[in-house]
């Protein structure tokens, strides 16, 4: 682009850009390393020490996730290019991600949509102490607590609850359909009665929320 604008403005000289692919490569690893040593040290901060009903556990996931992907790549970037202090850095990160990985589980289960008070009931029974958000509740707390040596307990009422929540939300949405169907008297011929319309509508809602059920 900026070629072509050169030449329409007569410039006898272009740009040579061709060395600039080899550079982007070049610094990819750098630029990757250091926004990953950032939004890690964010990330983690926030999840540990913000309210614990604002913690987006699908996005934890997702940031670990990342996070070890790219750290195991530039990793090997760097040893290749024999950057031992550079190197050092990236590992001690990925060593601070593998050590938070077992949280994930333990973090997702606990923020399922449609943990209910019973569901903390189920939890507190299967792990042996009580385990229930209140005012001030954060993450750093369910750390201190080792909830993770009781992970597969709490990942299991984590499933129930979400499996719940998923039924609890077809059968809203199915009364929902069902408010949305009407009635109608039509007059019949001249014969001062009245039809009923809209058997055919509801005949089709029904059949569906029968094999949905």
């Amino acid at each position: 682009m900026i070629n072509n604008r050169e030449q329409l403005v007569g410039y006898e000289e272009t740009a040579d850009f061709t060395s600039l692919p080899a550079m982007i490569k070049e610094f990819k690893p750098y630029f990757d390393l250091w926004t990953t040593v950032e939004e890690w040290k964010k990330s983690y901060n926030s999840w540990l020490n913000d309210p614990f009903d604002e913690v987006d556990a699908g996005k934890v996931e997702e940031t670990v996730d990342n996070s070890n992907k790219t750290l195991s790549a530039v990793i090997r970037f760097f040893k290749s290019k024999e950057l031992s202090q550079i190197t050092k850095i990236a590992e001690q990160l990925k060593a601070d991600v593998d050590a938070f990985k077992p949280e994930v589980p333990v973090l997702m289960a606990l923020r399922t949509d449609g943990m209910k008070d019973r569901h903390w009931d189920m939890m507190t029974q299967a792990i042996g102490f009580e385990v229930r958000p209140y005012e001030g509740f954060t993450y750093s707390k369910c750390m201190e607590l080792n909830l993770v040596a009781h992970a597969e307990k709490i990942v299991d009422v984590g499933e129930k609850a979400g499996k719940e929540f998923q039924i609890e939300t077809t059968l809203a949405k199915m009364k929902e359909q069902w408010m949305q169907i009407d009635f109608r008297l039509n007059p019949f011929k001249n014969t001062g009665t009245f039809t009923v319309l809209g058997f055919d509508d509801a005949n089709a809602i029904l059949d569906e929320h029968l094999v949905t059920t």
